[in-house]
């Protein structure tokens, strides 16, 4: 049995210099994973879910919060104590060593922590004093990243003194761009956040310099258990027959596959894989999936995966972590998630192709809610047929939103009744076709327009451009977000 829990947990990197500001990574970050689940954080590039990741790891130092492995503190504790086994993007074989080498190398060379004893068998006990070092290496970081900051805050407050004295206009514009830029490098969130640290890391110090701990010493692994749990794991992936081959020698998947064995013979509590997949062609990284998803069936460990690719997010894991600019979004299972989506960002994340989004005006009509579309397009929606609308925006004042709705959830009309646009593109896709089209025809924009729409039929279809066809809604599967920026679902998620 084990479980992660994140508490809060932020992650700031400081500025070097006064052209590079202090960068927020990862803000505030709170979730429970339970014993066996396979969560996967997803998003952009850039987004933090690699640093959080990291930090799990304990490859990054965390700025705020608190990391739980076991209901057991991890913040002071180093990655090779945390039994945890991480499966990085480029494989990082050597590419000199056999697969068995490159799976026993690790467990060749780490010490396990094996604790000291007494004669009579209990757990010796002392002060850690290479804990209280890391503790002092951290504070003086610390230290640093706050000193800076308060000359800066400084030298904004001088800077504006001189400000109100100063009467020359140049010599006053020159001053005023000077202050700009000082205060865009100044952040009062983070230097909170270092202040706040700089308190609990004092508490740590005071703490563990006069607390006995169990005392431990590192020890190497026996020959004759590297070597079993080196067969075992390979026995599990089925690369036995790979385990006197190099790298070069190795497909992709091949590889991908003994880097996951390195994984497996650490034995560990949890895994974590970042990216994994992303190396591989299409066809291989499809396979793969299956692969991975069986492997954690077998291993019934807790699964973390870092990946941008949304199809792996939905397929793979029990719950998704929809990650944006270093704060989550949504943490929900794939089918809330896609049905119920928390703002427009997880809505046109999840899902291929894009769900369509119409910046439109609404209000309501007795029992129905009139949709101002497009091109003097009105579409009436009875409010039986919808989810519940928050009732700030049930009002018969016109109102901005952002309306979706999924390709797969639009259909043609035959009879010519429905929402009339015209056709850009047809994309014949075997079964299926997916039709780009516009509510006006003059507009040749297919993509990243405001009045474009994309229709998934189940079926072979050759429309040509400037065709006119009739849309229908499934009016149940309608979206709505607050105002143009679409923040925030104006609907309510079924009982």
């Amino acid at each position: 049995m084990s479980k992660l829990k994140l508490e809060s947990v932020s992650k700031i990197y400081p500025g070097k210099n006064k052209k590079n500001p202090d960068v927020l990574a990862v803000s505030d970050f709170s979730l429970e994973i339970k014993d066996k689940e396979f969560v996967v954080f997803v998003g952009p590039s850039g987004c933090g879910k690699s640093t959080t990741l990291r930090m799990i790891a304990g490859l990054e130092d965390i700025s705020k919060g608190n990391i739980y492995i076991d209901d057991e503190l991890m913040n002071r504790v180093e990655p090779k104590y945390r039994n945890i086994a991480m499966v990085f993007q480029n494989y990082a074989l050597y590419p000199h060593m056999t697969a068995y080498e490159n799976m026993s190398f690790g467990l060749k060379n780490i010490k396990v922590p094996t604790p000291l004893l007494n004669p009579d068998g209990t757990p010796k006990m002392g002060i850690d004093k290479k804990l209280l070092r890391a503790i002092k290496q951290e504070e003086r970081k610390t230290i640093k990243a706050i000193i800076r900051l308060n000359k800066l805050k400084e030298q904004i407050e001088a800077l504006k003194l001189e400000i109100e004295q100063t009467s020359d206009e140049k010599e006053l514009e020159k001053k005023k761009l000077k202050l700009e830029k000082l205060e865009n490098r100044f952040d009062q969130k983070n230097l909170d956040t270092y202040n706040q640290r700089i308190e609990e890391i004092k508490k740590d110090y005071d703490y563990y310099s006069i607390t006995e701990v169990p005392l431990f010493v590192d020890k190497h692994l026996p020959k004759e258990e590297i070597d079993k749990r080196v067969k075992d794991a390979a026995k599990i992936l089925d690369i036995e027959e790979l385990l006197n081959r190099r790298p070069k020698a190795m497909s992709g998947g091949q590889r991908q596959r003994v880097a996951l064995g390195r994984a497996i013979v650490r034995t560990p509590k949890i895994f974590l894989l970042d990216e994994p997949l992303s190396n591989l062609d299409a066809k291989l990284r499809a396979q793969m999936r299956v692969e991975i998803t069986n492997l954690y069936n077998k291993l019934d460990v807790p699964f973390i995966y870092v990946t941008h690719d949304q199809v792996e997010a939905m397929t793979m894991g029990t719950r998704i972590v929809v990650m944006r600019g270093g704060v989550v979004q949504q943490i929900d299972t794939p089918t809330n998630l896609y049905d119920y989506p928390a703002n427009r960002f997880v809505a046109g994340f999840l899902g291929t192709p894009q769900m369509n989004f119409l910046e439109i005006m609404m209000k309501k009509e007795k029992d129905h809610l009139l949709l101002k579309l497009p091109n003097d397009n009105d579409y009436k929606v009875p409010l039986k047929e919808i989810r519940k609308v928050d009732e700030e925006y049930l009002s018969e004042e016109e109102k901005q939103i952002i309306f979706g709705i999924r390709s797969e959830d639009v259909t043609l009309s035959e009879d010519k009744k429905g929402i009339p646009v015209y056709v850009k593109l047809c994309e014949t896709l075997g079964s299926e076709t997916l039709i780009y089209t516009d509510f006006f025809k003059d507009n040749d924009t297919i993509h990243e327009s405001s009045t474009s729409f994309v229709i998934k039929v189940q079926d072979r279809l050759n429309y040509q451009k400037g065709d006119i066809i009739y849309l229908k809604f499934n009016n149940i599967k309608i979206h709505l977000f607050e105002d143009f920026n679409g923040e925030k679902s104006i609907l309510k998620k079924e009982d």
